[in-house]
């Protein structure tokens, strides 16, 4: 049995869905966001955004992960969430997990076996990831990214 967890990171939340793998059978444990504090100085937001996904992946008992990174046609790179996710590629290094790996579209889609095309449809919701129930329930691009990103950690 494998614990993932997927993040997806914007300037002022880091978004994370946890899901299981149990012989085959996929379980969403939970969708949920951790809110960057506004009046923090940058360091000290990286240091809460650490020690906080830490807290998480202790509590969870994870041992695999994606985050979805930044894309490298990105038109404006936003240097904050560059740096989120660098530290949060640390995290992963230096903790328990057991297996990790940074996504784009194209690296997610490949472990996932969908084509890279659909991902927007999925996220927008014109097409149905049918492995998630009620996978169409969750509005936030944010939170199905980060759910997709997780799924995706389990095949590694």
């Amino acid at each position: 049995m494998a614990n993932a967890i997927g993040i997806r990171c914007t300037p002022k939340e880091v978004f994370f869905a946890i899901c299981r793998s149990d012989n085959g059978a996929l379980e969403l444990i939970t969708v949920d966001s951790i809110i960057v504090p506004a009046a923090l100085t940058i360091p000290e937001k990286l240091k809460f955004i650490r020690n906080t996904l830490l807290d998480v992946i202790d509590l969870y008992k994870i041992t695999n992960a994606c985050i979805r990174i930044t894309e490298a046609s990105a038109q404006q790179l936003n240097v904050e969430r560059v740096s989120i996710e660098a530290v949060i590629q640390e995290l992963f290094a230096s903790s328990t997990i057991e297996k990790y790996y940074v996504g784009q579209i194209s690296n997610i889609t490949s472990r996932l076996s969908i084509p890279r095309a659909d991902f927007l449809k999925i996220i927008s919701g014109e097409i149905e990831y049918k492995p998630v129930r009620n996978f169409g329930t969750f509005k936030d691009a944010n939170k199905k990214e980060c759910i997709l990103a997780s799924i995706s950690s389990l095949n590694l």
